[in-house]
């Protein structure tokens, strides 16, 4: 009997840790214009457009010429998703690519410019940055609208610590939260491309992705349980 009650409580536990829930916020809609997104760096573009609108009716256009290689569309109007940081586990946005890229390969991927804390021993350090290891190939896909990419934060190399293998929650805080906290400033859409062709996609919707508070100390309790039900049958 105890054991087919804790095997019960393993199940029940296990559903729960798999079933982590989230909440997506809205961070850049481009409804209003291009909420500060210009481009970084030679040979790109950006543009208030209406193709590829999938939330209400403009997107964001960027476009880089063939010579290009590492370019973002960059913007220092940080929503305050992202610049308070409540704990963001990956960015959603929906791409159209107007046709395929004839290139040897195109990626997009995320970075997030930040400074030091205000007291930073040696004076506050402005332009850090952090690229976020994943990415979303754009070469290989066919024209067509890709609805909720998503870039996980889950992968970086901390500014200031050199510590490799950090997420976003590990590396940003607000001010005062801890010494080597950074303060986001900026939030950059990069592409990454070859140089042998031009590169154009259309950018909506771009979304933060939140664990939700009680969903986050319910999966703690229940991976715990869970934990404590494979010691016990162990």
């Amino acid at each position: 009997m105890m054991r087919k009650h804790l095997v019960g409580i393993a199940v029940a536990a296990a559903a729960l840790c798999a079933a982590g829930s989230a909440r997506a916020q809205a961070v850049y809609s481009f409804e209003s214009g291009l909420e500060g997104f210009a481009p970084n760096g030679g040979g790109a573009t950006v543009d208030w457009d209406v193709v590829g609108a999938t939330e209400g009716a403009y997107s964001m256009k960027v476009s880089v010429v063939g010579g290009a290689t590492f370019v973002g569309a960059l913007t220092a109007n940080v929503a305050a998703a992202i610049g308070d940081p409540p704990g963001v586990n990956a960015i959603l946005f929906d791409m159209t690519i107007p046709s395929e890229f004839t290139g040897s390969f195109a990626l997009v991927g995320v970075t997030v410019f930040a400074a030091s804390q205000p007291d930073y021993p040696g004076g506050q350090q402005f332009g850090l940055q952090a690229q976020f290891a994943d990415f979303e190939h754009i070469g290989g896909k066919a024209a067509g609208t890709y609805n909720d990419v998503r870039i996980d934060l889950d992968s970086t190399t901390h500014p200031l610590t050199f510590a490799t293998g950090q997420s976003f929650n590990d590396v940003f805080g607000g001010v005062g939260s801890g010494p080597t906290d950074l303060i986001p400033t900026g939030f950059q859409l990069f592409f990454n491309k070859s140089n042998d062709a031009p590169l154009t996609v259309y950018i909506d919707n771009i979304r933060t992705v939140i664990p939700e508070p009680a969903t986050a100390g319910m999966l703690a309790a229940a991976c715990a349980l869970l934990g404590l039900a494979r010691r016990r049958r162990g």
